[in-house]
């Protein structure tokens, strides 16, 4: 097996199509690192706006990465609406920039019935330490 590891720093936006390209027509081949990794996080958490990186921080700080809606609620505002939107945004901008490659999968998932409503946001237990570096190093 031949293992190279490409980075591309600030490439222009041709020369990421092209190379995407490149790596589509040879995708059987080709294995993606799609890993969270420090850097990967850091870059994640400071993009996103403060309320959302309020939603990581309390996950990344909690045994078992799970922090209920009810502690995300301040004095201010019961409504949690708009807080995690920017959660997915993020993560797609991270695709389009080449900070990640596409097939990452979101750090964190929102916990609950469904119809908007959230009891709580969880983060993989494999992912915890990670993010908690990453925000501590913010």
């Amino acid at each position: 097996m031949l293992r190279i590891t490409i980075t591309v720093e600030n490439p222009t936006k041709d020369f990421q199509d092209r190379l995407i390209e490149l790596l589509k027509a040879h995708a059987g081949q080709v294995d993606l690192d799609t890993a969270w990794t420090y850097d990967r996080a850091r870059r994640y958490y400071l993009a996103l706006p403060a309320r959302a990186q309020r939603i990581i921080k309390e996950a990344a700080s909690r045994e078992g990465g799970f922090v209920s809606a009810n502690d995300l609620r301040d004095e201010e505002s019961s409504s949690l609406r708009g807080h995690a939107a920017p959660l997915k945004r993020i993560l797609e901008k991270g695709v389009r920039e080449g900070w990640w490659p596409a097939g990452m999968q979101p750090p964190i998932e929102a916990q609950g019935p469904g119809f908007g409503k959230v009891v709580g946001y969880h983060m993989s237990e494999d992912l915890v330490s990670t993010f908690r570096m990453a925000v501590d190093g913010a």
